[in-house]
């Protein structure tokens, strides 16, 4: 049975595996560190992205963030690459969807910039990594997502999985 409202969410994990689920739930721990003394970049704070209550009749699509915060150790004053893979469930980076009960699929997108213009991937299908210099400190980088409007899907719990790359 299709529901005029339905509550979604995505959640992301920490590490370079990064879930996405509609329960919110952490697959890996929130926080990763680089050892001490070693060269590269690690996750330092992840916070989830909620969609929160979805209305398949409203002609508004949701919109969210989320922002990490990642810090580099050993690499000087360099670029940093932040990627992520294409969804789990379809194994595309165009046509994020995260998977529901019954088969039903709520599609989704994540973006490198807030005008939900272009698409946060590896550089390959029209894809951007997100790149930013790094000196040692700590950097926030936010991604942008939105799940289009008027998509009919099942109620229940929605889940995907991207994985996501650092690389000094």
């Amino acid at each position: 049975m299709k529901s005029p409202h339905i509550e979604r969410a995505i959640a992301l994990a920490a590490g370079l595996a990064l879930a996405c689920s509609a329960a919110a739930q952490f697959r890996s721990p929130r926080s990763v560190s680089a050892p001490k003394g070693s060269q590269g970049c690690a996750f330092d704070t992840l916070v989830p992205f909620y969609f929160g209550a979805y209305d398949d009749a409203s002609s508004s699509p949701l919109q969210t963030t989320a922002t990490f915060r990642i810090k580099c150790t050993g690499v000087g004053n360099a670029s940093a690459v932040f990627s992520s893979g294409p969804s789990s469930v379809t194994g595309d980076y165009q046509d994020r969807r995260m998977q529901g009960p019954q088969g039903s699929q709520l599609r989704y997108q994540l973006y490198t910039n807030s005008a939900r213009s272009i698409v946060w991937g590896d550089g390959t299908r029209d894809t951007q990594p997100i790149v930013v210099t790094q000196n040692g400190a700590y950097r926030d980088i936010t991604v942008y997502a939105q799940m289009p409007a008027s998509q009919a899907a099942e109620v229940g719990e929605y889940a995907d999985t991207i994985v996501v790359t650092i690389l000094p």
